[in-house]
């Protein structure tokens, strides 16, 4: 039955029952003509006009399949038409014209069943649905960071000083910091011990104390996410996993743009099909140092998103450990290409 068009079969059954009505109408018309008499002809004349009005009917109707640009007929008025506001649809009501409203402030997303994938109910709360940790599906560390233009503001290297008075002695153990007085000759240089262990530092002896200033620099995250969140490599069961799932994601939906080597390019210079053919603008070299200097969040949010000529993969590379993954193998591929000075 599943095999039989539904309209296809239901069109036949309404020939054949028109042909019925046919043939009733020519009998009728022959008993007539011969001057029937009786109940026969009370017979023929019912079923000849209900065979007639069905026909008419049809006629006006049409069979059952046939295309129209017409508006349809609905003798029933359905749920389509009753009164309500569909999706995105326009309101006269509101000041912004939308039907539909933003939700309160810091209104938390249900996390209960995803009844638009049927996936039943779920015992305990469900990361993924809330996406509760913005630095993991997005790659954002602090959404509030940006310059004075409105655009994610950049890291910067940070350099901190601390002094701290160090009091060394002539006998004894060294501390293993190098201080050297631009004025004042060493009496002698020792290799410092720490913990009865020699290190591997030069220590000039001075006989009074002293105060060193000791600087830390560090990478200072603002917009976006500085490493690749710890989330992503326990989901990937560790890093070798992480790097052969980038490899495949990379494989299948970058390197027909950048190239198997990342390096991107047109003409004679690509390294990937859509650059050698000119189909479109050079791709990016995601090995160049300007990428490379770049956090992990952004490659992440270009990922998504897109930039420039590049449009995002969001939609194609649905699972956001996938798109982590070729972060982390983006990441592989400028270490193994080399990693220039960035200032």
């Amino acid at each position: 039955m599943y095999g039989v068009d539904p309209n296809l079969f239901m069109n036949g059954v309404l020939a054949a029952v028109l042909a019925t009505g046919a043939l009733v109408l020519v009998a009728t018309v022959l008993a007539a003509w011969l001057g029937c008499r009786g109940r026969a002809m009370s017979y023929l004349y019912m079923f000849t006009a209900l065979f007639v009005t069905f026909g008419a009917v049809v006629g006006v109707l049409g069979f059952r399949g046939r295309g129209s640009d017409a508006r349809p007929w609905h003798l029933f008025l359905d749920m389509k038409y009753q009164a309500k506001y569909t999706s995105q649809g326009q309101s006269r009501y509101f000041a912004d014209g939308r039907s539909s409203r933003l939700p309160v402030e810091g209104t938390v997303p249900f996390d209960g069943t995803d009844y638009a994938a049927d996936a039943g109910r779920h015992a305990a709360p469900n990361p993924d649905f809330l996406k509760a940790d913005p630095r993991y599906y997005t790659g954002v560390a602090n959404a509030a960071a940006k310059g004075p233009d409105g655009a994610p503001a950049k890291p910067a290297w940070v350099t901190t000083e601390t002094s701290v008075a160090l009091r060394f002695k002539p006998h004894g153990h060294w501390f293993g910091v190098r201080v050297v007085p631009p004025t004042i000759p060493p009496e002698k240089s020792v290799e410092p011990r720490l913990r009865d262990r020699w290190v591997g530092a030069r220590v000039w002896p001075v006989k009074q104390s002293a105060a060193v200033t000791v600087r830390s620099t560090k990478l200072n995250e603002t917009y976006w996410v500085n490493h690749l969140p710890p989330t992503a490599v326990e989901r990937a069961g560790g890093w070798e996993a992480l790097l052969k799932r980038g490899q495949a994601q990379f494989d299948r939906h970058c390197a027909v743009c950048h190239g198997a080597s990342g390096r991107g390019g047109g003409g004679e210079l690509a390294y990937g099909i859509v650059g050698a053919y000119g189909l479109s603008v050079p791709p990016a070299n995601v090995v160049a140092p300007e990428i490379q200097a770049q956090p992990d969040g952004q490659l992440f949010g270009t990922v998504t998103n897109g930039k420039g000529a590049m449009p995002g993969y969001g939609h194609q590379v649905r699972d956001v450990l996938d798109r982590w993954a070729i972060v982390a193998y983006v990441r592989e591929l400028q270490f193994a290409y080399g990693s220039p000075a960035v200032k």
